[in-house]
């Protein structure tokens, strides 16, 4: 039997990427944060952020946020984050409340392909000014994940925490 040399190469090019997308690496290389400092008090503003209705408002990849269940907010609690995707149509994520500390910190984690973890610190900086933090991580542990998409990823999320830090500092200018 005679392999083609194409053939070969192409077994082994997909044994390799077979390969790399086993082994594990570090998942907050590819970690995105963005700070600001927003002119309303933390409480106010954990307040606001924390209202589904509210989300689309300042973070634009989501067209649509509701509770995926009917516990108050805390460890545990579940929302479905509904995204327009182009050329696909509506799609759903189920986010999961993962760090909770009342006016201080969220955290929320799905389990969807990337694997996506938002984390959201409040930290008050003086009379009714709050120090924002968004950290977004693509947790997908996979070298051939965070390889490929880590950089592009990475770049959209830095884009997209600096539009929302704006339009909130935007939305709450005295």
């Amino acid at each position: 039997m005679n392999i083609s040399r194409w053939a070969l190469f192409w077994g082994c090019v997909m044994l390799g990427i077979a390969f790399l997308s086993q082994l594990e690496t570090d998942t907050s290389r590819w970690a995105c944060s963005q700070t600001g400092v927003i002119d309303v008090s933390p409480d106010e503003l954990f307040a606001f952020l924390t209202q589904p209705d509210h989300v689309t408002k300042w973070f634009a990849w989501v067209s649509h946020l509701k509770a995926g269940d009917s516990r108050p907010i805390g460890i545990g609690k579940r929302y479905y984050a509904i995204y327009n995707i182009p050329f696909y149509g509506e799609y759903a994520m189920m986010m999961k409340v993962t760090e909770w500390k009342e006016n201080r910190r969220i955290a929320l984690s799905s389990d969807n392909l990337f694997k996506p973890r938002m984390e959201v610190e409040f930290e008050s900086t003086k009379l009714r000014s709050t120090k924002l933090t968004f950290v977004l991580t693509f947790t997908r542990p996979s070298l051939l994940f965070q390889t490929v998409m880590g950089p592009v990823l990475y770049f959209l999320s830095k884009q997209q925490l600096r539009h929302s830090l704006l339009f909130l500092q935007m939305m709450f200018t005295s």
